[in-house]
């Protein structure tokens, strides 16, 4: 009896407690503020931890006038509470910042100021917010860049409260010296020359890049270590440092060429003539006999005056041999009897060119040659191919180049649309394919058009130098028409190391050609690359079929496909592809890449 007493007195002292605990704790009856103008007071009222209703503390108050102060759009905020009949009554008094009616740029040259207002957050129409400096500054920065600029903030004066102006300050960076090391052969002009970027010009990160890359495609530098460093205030200094590579080749020798045959060699070639840039060249070639020798100079001149245009020439008296060795005639033929077929050209070749900006080239070109083909071995089904004549064409081109370098790109795109008029005169032929009509003598005139179309992709995205180990997806397209009489030496040609391998060198040939063509190629070593390809082609339209090799008056895709190796080397990439064609695979060795 005297145990349940006293738990009814220990209940009743607990309740009593909590009921006058109750009693003594203070809530928030109303939240006032004071000096709002421009700023929404629902905004301020949102970020608020104290809400009617709700417990009041001191620490409370304070961290609530702490967060209004942190939302940059106030000078000064205040705190302050009052007890009411049923609570606290809480009112902040805040200084609104002022209100943007201008945003003024100083300094812009690249961007114009509409550009960089929309950028930034802090706008005319809204209150001045501290808290937007930063961000706006970065956000201008970051539209620099995406221009290929660099600026440098020097100031964010915010308005007053009489003009409401909000002045930005801006640095573009500008190029302060450019010094040239380690070239002891190429000249320093011809450096220089090659650069878009000039001491006293805004510094451009993307034209600065095409000129690293430019300088690598001029092909005489193995290395070029560009380095950067901060000179006068809002400039920056340049240096760039070269490792030279041979430019110059000088062959003595013998060689087999693909009829089996012993050639002497000898060539002289220089790229980069007493360092200023020139290509001089003199190759000659000899397999015996009275019309066995082959010889040819050329000459070009890169930078012709100061709008960089070129000039090249090219004297010739050689053989080209158009066909591998077993294409025309079988081992039945007498020794004696030609069985090849190859083309004597004597001509001239010049050309101009001139750059439009950092992407597009504009050439013209003068070709005029006299040629003589040599009686070929055929079976009855026809042998039209001996044709002799001359013939002089112009030809236009325009390029357009982003790639990243040339010799082996990784990323960018090469477009190259060729248009060639000409007018041929042949004064022989076989006169049986005279009479036939086969073969027409005397004046024609052709026009050939030409599109070729190349695109690189990279995983890892552009290449800075040649050393930078990069998978890439090639892919090139190729089209070209003739238009009129042309003789059988002028015809398009498909097949072989340059257009479809997995075939005999020049197995199509037309008046029309098609070329599709895939690779992925993919680094193993610094300077080993291994290429999986597909070839599609073929060209159709023009003169019949020669022997057992059949020619088709409409187009029916050949495809060819393999795996090849590529071996950097002085003389550019060393290429060895195995293709599988229609009849089987085909080994084919050349230099440089094939697109």
């Amino acid at each position: 009896m005297f145990g349940r007493i006293t738990y009814l007195i220990g209940f009743c002292g607990l309740l009593l407690g909590v009921l006058i605990g109750s009693a003594q704790e203070r809530r928030v009856e109303t939240i006032t503020i004071r000096g709002l103008t421009h700023v929404s007071e629902s905004a301020v009222l949102t970020a608020l931890r104290l809400k009617p209703g709700e417990p009041f503390s001191e620490a409370t108050l304070e961290s609530d006038r702490q967060t209004i102060l942190a939302m940059g759009l106030f000078s000064e905020v205040k705190a302050s509470s009052q007890p009411a009949e049923s609570g606290v009554r809480v009112q902040f008094d805040v200084v609104e910042n002022p209100l943007i009616k201008e945003v003024r740029f100083v300094g812009n040259t690249v961007l114009r100021p509409e550009q960089l207002l929309e950028v930034i957050r802090n706008k005319p129409g809204f209150v001045f917010n501290t808290n937007l400096a930063r961000s706006d500054i970065s956000a201008i920065q970051e539209a620099y860049q995406r221009a290929g600029y660099v600026v440098l903030p020097e100031g964010y004066n915010p308005p007053d409260y009489e003009n409401g102006v909000l002045e930005i300050t801006l640095s573009e960076l500008k190029v302060g010296s450019i010094k040239i090391e380690g070239n002891s052969k190429t000249r320093s002009h011809v450096i220089l020359r090659e650069m878009r970027t000039k001491p006293g010009e805004l510094f451009n990160i993307n034209r600065w890049q095409r000129d690293i890359n430019r300088l690598y495609n001029t092909g005489y530098f193995d290395r070029i270590d560009p380095e950067e460093q901060a000179g006068e205030p809002g400039t920056v200094d340049i240096t760039l440092r070269f490792k030279e590579r041979p430019t110059g080749r000088l062959n003595v020798g013998f060689a087999v060429d693909s009829r089996r045959r012993l050639i002497g060699l000898a060539e002289i070639y220089e790229t980069n003539f007493r360092g200023n840039g020139q290509t001089v060249g003199v190759n000659f070639q000899s397999t015996g006999g009275r019309n066995g020798n082959s010889i040819e100079v050329n000459f070009t001149e890169p930078y012709l005056d100061r709008r960089r245009t070129s000039f090249s020439i090219s004297l010739y008296d050689k053989l080209v041999y158009r066909f591998t060795s077993n294409f025309f005639g079988g081992p039945s033929l007498p020794q004696d009897q030609e069985d090849r077929y190859d083309e004597r050209r004597r001509g001239i070749s010049l050309g101009f060119g001139r750059p439009f900006g950092d992407f597009f080239n504009a050439s013209l070109g003068l070709r005029t040659e006299d040629v003589n083909t040599n009686r070929i071995a055929t079976n009855e089904g026809g042998g039209f191919i001996r044709q002799d004549g001359s013939l002089t064409s112009l030809t236009l081109r325009g390029i357009y180049n982003t790639r990243d370098l040339d010799l082996d790109p990784a990323t960018g795109q090469f477009v190259m649309l060729t248009l060639e008029p000409g007018i041929t005169n042949i004064r022989s032929a076989e006169r049986q394919f005279i009479d036939s009509g086969v073969v027409r003598l005397g004046r024609s005139s052709f026009f050939r058009a030409s599109l070729d179309y190349r695109i690189y992709l990279s995983p890892q995205g552009r290449r800075v130098n040649p050393d930078d180990r990069r998978q890439v997806f090639a892919a090139r397209f190729y089209y070209g028409t003739l238009t009129g009489s042309v003789p059988f030496f002028e015809q398009f040609f498909v097949g072989g190391a340059e257009s479809l391998r997995g075939y005999p060198e020049d197995r199509f040939w037309g008046k029309q050609a098609f070329i599709l063509s895939f690779e992925f190629r993919q680094p193993v070593e610094k300077a080993f690359t291994a290429v999986f390809f597909v070839d599609i082609g073929h060209a159709w339209g023009g003169y019949p079929t020669v022997n057992e090799f059949t020619q088709n008056r409409s187009f029916k895709p050949e495809i060819g496909y393999g795996l090849g190796i590529r071996v950097r080397t002085p003389l550019g990439p060393l290429r060895i592809d195995y293709g599988i064609g229609r009849d089987g695979g085909r080994t084919h060795f050349s230099v440089g890449q094939v697109f």
